[in-house]
Parts: structure tokens; C-alpha cells; sequence
């Protein structure tokens, strides 16, 4: 098991001497799907502003490599902190995040596992790229991230990358998207229409 994946930002303000810092943090640095991810957050509020809210997103971000070099960003989880940071003050708060092709039926323009929303199936995974291999033949890239937005007169924001998989299954023969190089964009119905 890798390091914890994690972010630490800073924010100056006018008319404010000391920062706003926002760090960011994840227990590891693989979920597979269906696993809740607890995200850490902490906010220190050394400014004369309140942080009004806290907000942490799942967003997916799909890269369409075949014909161009679009980008395609859609949050597939949140959870908002009931909390606000006063002045000169510290918050630490775990929000749990749970992506879900349930939750996200009716939005367009996600990467699947599947063919279609309405089969068994689930959010794309993230891809994996061997070394050697063309970017550009996979057609579609896959990747997640935690996005942690704060509002305090505007928005301030930092991700922390992460990957979405399936489980490694028990028996070798059996058919898995994890083992499957190829599964992450063949297999992926990116419903283009509807982006």
C-alpha cells in the first residue's frame, strides 16, 4: 500500500495577513466500486473571514483521446459539511462519499462499466495505462478525484486524485474489469450523444 493520498492548499486574502489552508486527505489510494471513501478535511481559518460552507465532490473526469483532447468533468458524489470555520479557528471533518451509478441515472454524459444505464452495471473505472502503450487507441481515459470546494467570499478549491476499480476477483479464470486492459474504454458506453 502506497502513501495516503492527499492536498494541502493555501489562500491569501485582501486586506488579511494570514492564510486560509485547506488540507485534504484520503485513507488509500485505490476504492473499489460500491466502498464508501471517507475524506478528510481540514480547514485553517487564520483570516477575519468565515467559511461559510464545505463541500466535497467525487468528479469524474472522462478524456477523450480518440478524435480530440476533450476534457469531460461531472461530480458524482457530495456531501456537504453542516459546520462553519469563524475566524481564527480550526475544523477537522470526515465526509463520506459514495459513488453510485444509482445516484446518477438521470445524468448525462458519465463513462460506464456497462453498455447502457439501465443494466447491471456501474460507474467506468479508472484507467490503467501500461507503459508502451498509445494513449490514443484507448479512445477514452478514466480518472477520479476528490474536489474540496470552501466558500468564504468566493470559492476556494483542491483535488486529490484517486483510483475507482473493481475487486481482484478470487478466482483467476473468472472475468474481471480489473484484469482487463482493454475493458476500460472498449466496453465503457461513454454515451457521447449526450455530452
Amino acid at each position: 500500500m502506497g502513501p495516503q493520498p492527499r492536498a494541502e492548499a493555501a489562500w491569501q486574502f485582501f486586506m488579511s495577513d494570514k492564510p486560509l489552508q485547506l488540507a485534504v486527505s484520503l485513507s488509500k489510494e485505490i476504492y473499489f466500486h460500491g466502498e464508501p471513501i471517507p475524506v478528510t478535511v481540514t480547514v485553517t481559518n487564520n483570516t477575519e473571514k468565515t467559511v461559510k460552507k464545505i463541500k466535497a465532490f467525487v468528479e469524474q473526469v472522462a478524456n477523450v483521446v480518440l478524435y480530440s483532447s476533450d476534457y469531460y468533468v461531472k461530480p458524482v458524489a457530495m456531501e456537504e459539511a453542516q459546520e462553519k470555520v469563524p475566524p481564527n479557528s480550526t475544523l477537522t471533518k470526515t465526509l463520506t462519499l459514495l459513488p453510485l451509478l444509482a445516484n446518477n441515472r438521470e445524468r448525462r454524459g458519465i463513462a460506464l462499466d456497462g453498455k447502457i444505464k439501465h443494466e447491471d452495471t456501474n460507474l467506468a473505472s479508472s484507467t490503467i495505462i501500461k507503459e508502451g502503450i498509445d494513449r490514443t487507441v484507448l479512445g477514452i481515459l478514466v480518472s477520479y478525484q476528490i474536489k474540496v470546494k470552501l466558500t468564504v467570499s468566493g470559492e476556494v478549491a483542491t483535488e486529490v486524485p484517486f483510483r475507482l476499480m473493481h475487486p481482484q476477483p478470487e478466482d483467476p479464470g473468472q472475468f474481471c474489469p480489473f484484469l482487463s486492459f482493454f475493458n476500460y474504454f472498449l466496453l465503457a458506453d461513454l454515451l457521447l450523444m449526450y455530452f
